[in-house]
């Protein structure tokens, strides 16, 4: 019975860091989601900048995702941006 209580004991030891708490590990990982959602954001300024700066002199159509499919819109063939929605004979020209 020793060794039993031993060996439960040493599972739970190896979770444990230095100062004896769990939580380390799990604030490591709480960091590192937390850096890359604020590098996402980052991203996403810089791709709206660039977006704003740009003249979107040549559009194109594309099938874009929204939530749950998929939706035919006018896209800056450039920056990416979408700029509208085509009309009900583009979408039949388009899908032809």
């Amino acid at each position: 019975m020793k060794n039993a209580n031993w060996s439960k004991n040493s599972s739970i030891n190896s979770n444990l860091n230095v100062s004896g708490s769990i939580f380390i590990d799990m604030d490591a990982k709480r960091r590192k989601v937390e850096q890359l959602l604020s590098d996402k954001r980052n991203i996403e300024q810089k791709i709206e900048q660039i977006q704003a700066e740009c003249k979107h002199s040549k559009q194109v159509m594309k099938q874009v995702a929204n939530e749950s499919s998929f939706t035919l819109r006018h896209v800056c063939e450039s920056c990416g941006k979408i700029l509208g929605w085509p009309s009900e004979q583009e979408r039949k020209e388009f899908f032809k």
